[in-house]
């Protein structure tokens, strides 16, 4: 009976610490056409997500994948224990120079909207930074409706 009740207590005490994109709540991501191949693109992503989406003692891990046929590539960094994404870039090239990258974190700690911004300054200019301090584009203002 106690043993029961100690795995009844573990499995609630995990779903309340859920992470992970498929957890819902505040996802940040962007979207960014870069003027590179898709490979090279790739290659900067994934060092970007080696270097500064990790954690603290190494903890999450990076995995990547290419498709050379269909000119896609997926990097994903992924919590312990759990599996879950935290944070999820898909690269599809659309012509010899010409790249698109999805990028969506997790929206808690280090996978915020900083490391969204940090992450699109990569895939442009290939040079990994934990933080970008290139001016993003401005946000268009709203229009009162009266």
């Amino acid at each position: 009976m106690m043993r029961f009740a100690v795995a009844a207590l573990a499995v609630a005490t995990l779903a309340a610490c859920s992470t992970g994109l498929s957890s819902g709540g505040n996802t940040p991501s962007d979207s960014v056409t870069v003027q590179s191949d898709y490979r090279s693109v790739y290659q900067a992503v994934t060092e970007q997500a080696e270097r500064c989406l990790r954690g603290k003692g190494q903890a999450y891990t990076v995995h990547g994948t290419v498709d050379d046929a269909s000119r896609t590539a997926l990097v994903r960094v992924e919590a312990p224990f759990t599996g879950d994404d935290v944070a999820r870039m898909n690269i599809k090239g659309e012509g010899d120079r010409q790249t698109r990258v999805d990028i969506a974190m997790w929206g808690r700690g280090i996978w915020n909207a900083g490391a969204v911004r940090a992450m699109r300054a990569a895939a442009i200019y290939q040079v990994p930074s934990c933080s970008t301090y290139m001016p993003s584009d401005p946000v268009p203002e709203e229009r009162s409706k009266r």
